[in-house]
């Protein structure tokens, strides 16, 4: 069974002859660490999958189709101030951000500002996201769709989302409130989301492209819940969810993603209406259990993720009580589980206690 087939019948539950295995991987701040703790100097992204004895799978970059769904042209950066401590500048994406120097991800940056503040700067930000601008796909698209039925890896696309997208623009905070002060500008929004992202799975599908998995990417709620009511985003998200998926479910698209931190477990029902058949990355600290999860929906979702990754930098007694019980009870009740960290590899897991996770989730597998 090769790598694109596994990767299939591992997040649909149909018994694979072993599960996948990869992971969202670390930070390179990450990495430095592991570097000064044997790991080999230099390594891309393929060549750490080779030392950990991944699958490819790298839904992030190498197996996912380049599409360039970014604001064209991109604001100009600009730096507007600077200490010896931080720098505040502007990024391509138009907001104002105060970065402390030499700390690096995982930590964040402050938002001072947002290119959209009504509906003035939301038609100047439109015209930014205009599907037809040149450079948008591949020059080799066409290449790309020759291969893409011959391949033994899996290959997919990201393909936006709504509150998410919202949320960058105008911050959490101003676009919880525009849900209520102006209903019709939101409404407005997401009808160009649903045309900007239909647009790039039509012209994907037309040249030929066979995508084995689609990714949304919604980011809309936090440790408590969802940052919409339910019924709020049935009404004026789940639209654009329905119109895309049923594109893919023509094109035979088998595994559509979501991406969203924060405990998203009273959207789940309605991700699945629209065909959502894998969560991630089922963040732990915000109370999401891929057990639970699988008990109250059998093996209609799969999960990629789930793995809280504060226990790997705990010990190898917190790994194990962390990992074997969620491994063996998916494992148990169908599969559709691919173990990764619920976000990225922070700087505090050791290598040594990130290969011994590995080599558990590995050992429980294939048991």
């Amino acid at each position: 069974m090769n790598e694109r087939e596994r990767f299939i019948k591992t997040l649909t539950c149909s018994n694979p002859d072993r599960p996948s295995y990869g992971d969202y991987f670390a930070y390179e701040s990450t990495k430095k660490r592991w570097e000064r703790e044997g790991l080999p100097t230099g390594l891309d992204q393929r060549g750490l999958f080779n030392y950990f004895g991944f699958d490819h799978i790298d839904i992030g970059q190498g197996d996912k189709l380049r599409i360039k769904d970014r604001l064209l042209p991109p604001f100009k950066p600009k730096i507007v101030s600077e200490t010896a401590d931080y720098i505040i500048h502007r990024t391509e994406d138009g907001e104002v951000v105060k970065e402390l120097k030499n700390v690096p991800p995982p930590a964040m940056a402050q938002f001072l500002s947002y290119p959209v503040t009504d509906r003035k700067s939301w038609l100047a930000l439109k015209k930014r996201l205009n599907p037809d601008t040149y450079g948008r796909f591949p020059d080799n698209l066409t290449e790309i769709a020759c291969n893409s039925s011959g391949r033994t890896t899996p290959l997919g696309a990201w393909l936006g989302g709504t509150f998410g997208y919202i949320r960058n623009w105008m911050g959490v905070q101003n676009a919880c409130c525009l849900f209520y002060d102006n209903i019709k500008l939101v409404e407005e929004m997401i009808e160009h989301l649903t045309y900007f992202y239909s647009t790039f799975a039509i012209r994907i599908f037309s040249a030929g492209v066979e995508l084995d998995w689609v990714m949304f990417w919604e980011d809309m709620a936090y440790k408590h819940g969802s940052l919409l009511s339910p019924e709020m985003y049935r009404k004026y998200c789940l639209p654009f969810y329905r119109e895309i998926a049923d594109i893919l479910h023509q094109k035979g698209v088998k595994i559509i993603c979501i991406d969203s931190d924060g405990n998203i477990e009273e959207l789940i029902p309605l991700w699945l209406e629209v065909g959502i058949n894998v969560l991630h990355p089922m963040e732990a600290a915000a109370g999401m259990d891929v057990r639970k999860i699988r008990r109250k929906y059998n093996k209609k979702i799969g999960f990629l993720g789930g793995i809280d990754k504060r226990a790997l930098s705990s010990g190898r007694e917190a790994i194990d009580a962390e990992v074997i019980p969620k491994v063996r009870d998916l494992l148990n009740t169908g599969g559709g589980f691919i173990v990764e960290c619920d976000h990225a590899v922070p700087p505090d897991v050791s290598l040594d206690n990130y290969r011994y996770f590995r080599d558990l989730v590995r050992k429980l597998s294939e048991r």
